[in-house]
């Protein structure tokens, strides 16, 4: 038997749509981004509450300067990482 070429009259298979999977990858990239922001920010608020602890302040001091700093901290990351993947 001989095998069928491939001819310009046959149907060519439809191409994929890559709408879905670029959104799940921006998706996952995104909820990423935030799951990596919480934990920058819980890290630092973590390492603050046991310096307070081992300074006995009567205040959280440590906790509250270290949280703010890993809120800073979490959004250069994050930001820096969406400015450098957007033009992907």
């Amino acid at each position: 038997m001989e095998a069928k070429k491939p001819t310009s009259d046959q149907p060519q298979k439809p191409k994929r749509d890559n709408r879905k999977s670029s959104g799940l990858s921006a998706f996952t990239r995104y909820s990423g981004m935030g799951f990596q922001m919480i934990a920058i920010i819980l890290l630092f608020y973590w390492a603050g509450s046991k310096l307070d602890e081992r300074a006995a302040n009567e205040k959280p001091v440590y906790t509250a300067i270290l949280a703010v700093l890993g809120v800073f901290a979490g959004l250069y990351l994050v930001l820096k990482d969406f400015i450098i993947k957007k033009d992907d």
